[in-house]
């Protein structure tokens, strides 16, 4: 007996020392769920456990996480250990190919990386609004380093969906501006900053989410552009992007008539095959947006719309929240039907190589300790924050009432812009509002702005047109208080709402460094740099 259980470990010991397994070594199973993308949100691991131990996930998107008030310490711990459960169950695989572990790292309209304990980067609307490709570069390259330090491999960014409708309901901030020429360029910076740390950029949402009036969470968008106008107001920062080398690009679920009348790009072989892969060359991971979307759904549901995906020439559906068995058990019975192995290899094949790139199969160094997101999210602040109309404070006012309309997540910065205040021995009161409020709320914001000098508005709005309860407070207070600083902190399409604020301002998001930024320039101690242009020009 001993003598066997020799012979077998010796036996054993070469495939072991070998390391991971080559995609030509898979079994359809392990082959169908190196594509696939699962989301799993922090600290809700434990039904994934059996899927990741039988080497049936790919990769993973860490989403959700803590969503109340606590402690980002506390979120971000969630979200370590989450990671380090996965890469503790990914070594029972067969085939020892590790996970990739992927983001969602945006900023703008986008809250969620706040869940994770992730810090808040600047939106890429103020880095277009800086128009520097040396601060979206820094900036990208903070968020790489934010991306290695909790594990992680992927980030599904930049946007490089030109916001050319400005009731886009759900690009906005996202999105570097309404210029395609700006969007190019600060793709390329944004593309290199990730990847020179060895975090895989993919652009998106391909081939351009910026002239839909509908959401494709929840229906199905249409662009029905002319072709011309397509590819060099929307498809050119892409090809910017696939330029500079970019390592992967996400469909979107958006039907554009010019190109196919029929399907959205996820599920084209026109956009993803003959434009994507074909005319512009691309030759990295094509990774769909979240087949749960509504504007992805499917009679047979989400395993009918990998299938359809690979059909178009997807590498990487993204199936949300589903355990892979039902899709793999519906992909595998259409081999030598509608899909071949030779097709899912060729994919497989282009997620091994990601992995490789994103140094997985070697030794990685340990994540900075100390990194330049603050010095890059205040470079990108000073260049973006831009002074609309109106002056500075024409003296150093004795007190300030600032009413700031927010949304939860986002409230523990706004006192930023008060403090900065107070530093230059300004008494101040903050009055925080709900994005979508009551109208009693405006009792409290009057007696505010009666107790002290000068008024500030802050408006918070994601995309379109303002909440109604919100414009109609904002109004009445401007008409109360004529000279009043009106300050758009999220959406800088709704200063359009509001031509009576003789002094405003655009922040694009608010950051601690934004807040700061804007409080000295109203101090006069700090002169405004942004150019409201690139997201405006339409």
């Amino acid at each position: 007996m001993k003598i066997r259980g020799f012979l077998m470990a010796l036996f054993l010991a070469p495939a072991l020392a070998a390391g991971p397994l080559q995609v030509d070594d898979l079994t359809p199973e392990e082959l169908i769920g190196q594509t696939l993308v699962v989301r799993i949100d922090a600290g809700q691991q434990a039904p994934y456990e059996q899927a990741v131990k039988s080497g049936l996930i790919g990769t993973v998107l860490i989403k959700g996480g803590l969503t109340g008030q606590e402690d980002p310490a506390a979120k971000r711990a969630q979200t370590l250990q989450t990671i380090r459960q996965l890469r503790q169950w990914e070594k029972d695989s067969r085939h020892q190919i590790p996970l990739l572990i992927a983001f969602d790292y945006e900023s703008g309209s986008v809250i969620s990386p706040l869940f994770l304990g992730m810090k808040r980067l600047p939106s890429n609307m103020l880095l277009g609004a800086g128009q520097s490709k040396k601060t979206v570069r820094a900036v990208y390259g903070a968020a790489a380093d934010e991306i290695r330090a909790l594990g992680g491999q992927i980030n599904f960014a930049p946007d490089l969906d030109v916001n050319t409708n400005p009731n886009n309901p759900i690009i906005g901030t996202r999105s570097f501006g309404a210029w395609p020429q700006g969007v190019a360029q600060n793709a390329q910076a944004a593309v290199k900053g990730l990847q020179a740390r060895q975090v895989a950029a993919f652009a998106k949402h391909f081939p351009g989410h910026g002239d839909t009036a509908v959401d494709s969470h929840t229906g199905s968008p249409v662009t029905d552009l002319p072709l011309k106008e397509l590819m060099e107001q929307h498809i050119a920062p892409f090809r910017a992007a696939i330029d500079a080398g970019i390592w992967g690009i996400m469909s979107s679920h958006v039907i554009y008539p010019a190109l196919d009348k029929e399907h959205p790009a996820t599920f084209s072989r026109r956009i993803l095959t003959d434009l994507l892969r074909g005319e512009l060359g691309f030759e990295g991971v094509i990774a769909t947006d979240s087949l749960d979307m509504e504007g992805a759904k499917r009679a047979n549901g989400t395993p009918q719309a990998v299938l359809e995906a690979y059909q178009a020439g997807a590498d990487m559906p993204l199936i949300g929240k589903d355990l892979p068995y039902d899709t793999i058990a519906y992909i595998q019975a259409q081999y030598g039907k509608t899909l071949t192995p030779q097709r899912l290899k060729q994919s497989a094949r282009r997620v091994w190589e990601l992995k490789q790139k994103t140094g997985l199969f070697t030794p990685q160094a340990k994540p900075k300790k100390q990194t330049d997101f603050e010095k890059s999210a205040l470079q990108a602040a000073r260049r973006g924050v831009t002074l609309v109309k109106g002056k500075p404070f024409a003296k150093r006012p004795q007190s300030v009432c600032a009413v700031f309309f927010t949304e939860p997540a986002l409230e523990y910065m706004l006192p930023e812009f008060t403090q900065t205040l107070e530093e230059s021995r300004v008494k101040t009161q903050s009055v925080f509002v709900p994005m979508s409020p009551e109208p009693e709320e405006l009792s409290a914001a009057r007696a505010c702005a009666k107790e002290q000098q000068t008024l500030v508005i802050g408006s918070y709005q994601k995309y379109g047109t303002p909440d109604a309860a919100q414009q109609q407070i904002i109004n009445t207070l401007l008409k109360e208080n004529p000279g009043a600083v009106f300050i758009s902190l999220l959406s800088p399409y709704d200063l359009a709402f509001y031509p009576q604020a003789q002094t405003a301002l655009a922040l694009y998001g608010p950051t601690p460094q934004t807040l700061r930024t804007a409080a000295e320039i109203l101090l006069g101690k700090r002169k405004a740099q942004g150019s409201l242009s690139p997201a405006l020009s339409r």
